[in-house]
């Protein structure tokens, strides 16, 4: 048993957790990280896209280290058939630095290190077993038969976060608010990679993907260049995957050896092969995120978008890592940790990461529940592309025309009417 007590105590040494650490530290708080892993970022496996502001308004000016990969200077949306690849491909000159491709190993490592060196203790390869919790407080934690005391806890352990959702401060996680992701990460080298994305070295592309890649079932497909290796995976909606009945691993496997994705990773050597939940609930299964002596960040508190067009999480967990770090702080200058307090915590998340979850909270409802976005769709924007440049000797006809005869005896005009309608109003 002991003794030892610290102002504020983190679970979990990702992107929220260390973004914590680190602001508390810089603020000379006495911080306390507990990582299950062995090292921050071992077991993280984030596809994965950051976009910089976040890492800005956590240190700015001084994240000019950060083991970013490549900046993201090129945009690939792709509906895929069996045989088929249609995309809409932007290539920029420059995005002024808005995005970046990471490994989480990487980033997580330089994260920590920056947050040790303002002052914050880490300590990896040790499992939270439970809250210490005294008349309703939140109170520290229980490292095996050794108890920490705290004024504060920040639980950011992730999607499954199951130290709070043993201690009943969440509910288990509910099937029908996650998704499950699957990714590979290839070896190439760098100048092979800058040939096939037709790029320079520091640039790179981020490709999202729908259709075929995940055989119908409710989700997408992703795709990051890195500096000398590529991110490959997918992303399925739990509830659809599982009444598919498809092999994940088969379906994985398929989407790899499509034609327009075999191109990019041929002769490539795998190095890393992970699965991971996802939180795609939203607004809706949006958990308590603060009780007495406690609060919720990052992925354990679902703070996590999927427009369609893009995955945001990293940035969000950062953000909510600030603000939980700017509560904390307010806690301890107030001498004060119940929840009245520490309120002030969702106000500052509802200025931003609350407000993206509200703008598309019937996103993830309306692409679970439109089955059309996966399997109808993809086929017909081939089918019309193949119709367009089609010149076999016949009478030309006008695109309307060609569009209207791709689409007859498919699916009712009405429906794809009302597709759009939805669309428009959940993205």
């Amino acid at each position: 048993m002991s003794e030892e007590k610290f102002q504020v105590v983190v679970i979990g040494g990702g992107l929220a957790g260390l973004a914590a650490a680190y602001k508390l530290a810089k603020a000379g708080r006495e911080v306390l990280v507990v990582e299950r892993g062995k090292a921050p970022g071992a077991k993280n496996m984030t596809g994965g896209r950051l976009y910089a502001y976040a890492l800005n308004e956590l240190m700015p000016g001084e994240w000019g280290d950060a083991p970013l990969e490549r900046e993201v200077t090129r945009e690939i949306m792709m509906m895929m058939t069996p045989e088929t690849g249609i995309a809409i491909d932007s290539s920029f000159g420059s995005m002024n630095k808005l995005s970046y491709t990471v490994l989480r190993a990487k980033l997580d490592a330089w994260l920590a290190a920056k947050a040790e060196e303002a002052g914050a203790m880490l300590v990896p390869a040790s499992t939270v077993d439970g809250l210490i919790i005294r008349d309703g407080k939140v109170c520290g934690v229980k490292i095996g038969d050794e108890e920490l005391e705290a004024d504060l806890v920040i639980s950011a352990e992730g999607v499954n976060a199951l130290v709070a959702e043993r201690a009943g401060l969440i509910k288990p996680v509910d099937v029908t608010n996650v998704a499950v992701g699957v990714k590979h990460v290839y070896k190439l080298s760098e100048a092979l990679i800058n040939e096939r994305f037709n790029t320079v070295s520091g640039k790179g592309a981020a490709m999202l993907c729908v259709g075929e890649c995940t055989k119908g079932v409710s989700g997408g497909a992703f795709l990051y260049t890195n500096k000398d290796s590529l991110s490959l995976g997918l992303v399925v909606d739990s509830e659809s995957w599982k009444k598919s009945k498809l092999p994940l691993a088969d379906i994985a496997e398929e989407f790899k050896q499509h034609p327009a994705i075999i191109r990019y990773i041929e002769g490539g050597e795998l190095m890393e092969y992970s699965a991971h939940l996802i939180p795609e609930g939203g607004i809706k299964a949006l958990p308590e995120l603060y009780r007495d002596g406690f609060l919720l960040a990052g992925d354990a508190a679902g703070l996590v978008v999927n427009s369609g067009f893009t995955v945001r999480g990293m940035d969000y967990a950062i953000l909510s890592g600030i603000a939980a770090a700017e509560t904390a702080n307010e806690a301890i200058e107030a001498g004060n940790y119940s929840a009245a307090t520490l309120k002030s915590y969702e106000t500052k998340l509802r200025q931003r990461v609350l407000q993206d979850l509200q703008t598309f909270k019937s996103a993830h409802d309306y692409m679970v529940h439109t089955p059309h976005v996966f399997t109808t769709y993809p086929r017909l924007a081939a089918e019309l592309m193949q119709n367009i440049y089609r010149v076999e000797g016949a009478p030309a006809k006008r695109i309307t025309g060609i569009a209207a005869q791709t689409i007859k005896g498919k699916m009712p005009y009405f429906d794809v009417f009302k597709d759009m309608i939805k669309g428009a109003g959940s993205l």
